[in-house]
């Protein structure tokens, strides 16, 4: 039997982060390697402490797991998603599938999620896997090399230590066996001149064909424009893409939109 696949929540908006601005089903899955208590976003658990870390806190820490839903089987999930997909009278348009956490590769020997991306692929749905590069990956499931990564890989001011943070062999890896995946960092104005350093030590790392956007830190609308302008400018100067944070922009703090 497959180990159960724990779901923080499946819901249909927009894509607000990165290249592809448009209509998209979301599946969060729980758990993550990381805490990323250096981004500052808080929020109150069932037992009444406060939890610090990213802005999906509930996907993250176990606290919040009497929440979450636990799918046996990809019958019952690919139903779930299928709430969600939408038909356009005036396109043919399908909605991206993307798959979010928490992190997602810690469920990538799940059968259960392998075999829900495999049906929305088969269907031609565009898969994109949100993830921090951090967890080691083997491209031996075809739909894998079929979807477009979202290589959000962690700088120092997400309070991560640098040698969990940053596993070369996994970017290179998505960067053989994928198109169109691309990294995301999040940066800010108070810690840019290190966040350049490293981003810049990745690269050279990796390397400098992968599309490099730059996305800035906030959880909130204000902490948002806060690093704005600065982050447009930075894009500009150093010849990256800006991505935004439209569902913030959006709906501010609010979950599951």
């Amino acid at each position: 039997m497959s180990a159960k696949l724990p779901v923080v929540e499946i819901f249909d908006s927009l894509q607000g982060e990165g290249p592809y601005l448009h209509p998209a089903i979301f599946l969060r899955t729980a758990l993550c390697c990381f805490k990323c208590k250096g981004f500052n976003c808080s929020l109150m658990a069932p037992d009444g402490s406060t939890v610090t870390g990213c802005d999906t806190i509930r996907a993250v820490s176990p606290k919040f797991k009497e929440s979450w839903t636990y799918y046996e089987d990809s019958l019952s999930l690919i139903k779930a998603l299928e709430e969600h997909v939408k038909t356009y009278p005036h396109s043919n348009f399908k909605q991206d599938l993307v798959l979010t956490g928490g992190e997602p590769l810690l469920h990538f020997n799940n059968p259960v999620l392998i075999e829900t991306l495999e049906h929305f692929y088969r269907l031609g749905h565009t898969l994109t896997v949100e993830t921090n590069a951090s967890l080691p990956i083997a491209f031996d499931k075809t739909v894998l090399t079929k979807a477009r990564f979202s290589m959000s890989v962690k700088l120092s001011n997400s309070g991560e230590s640098r040698d969990k943070r940053i596993n070369y062999s996994t970017i290179r890896a998505i960067a053989d066996n994928t198109e169109q995946s691309y990294f995301k960092f999040v940066v800010s104005k108070d810690t840019w001149e290190h966040d350049k350093e490293e981003i810049f030590e990745i690269l050279d790392n990796t390397s400098r064909s992968i599309p490099v956007y730059l996305m800035p830190l906030g959880g909130d609308f204000k902490t948002l424009q806060n690093n704005t302008q600065f982050v447009v400018e930075k894009c500009i100067e150093q010849g990256f893409f800006y991505t935004d944070r439209t569902h913030i922009r959006a709906w501010n703090t609010k979950e599951g939109v």
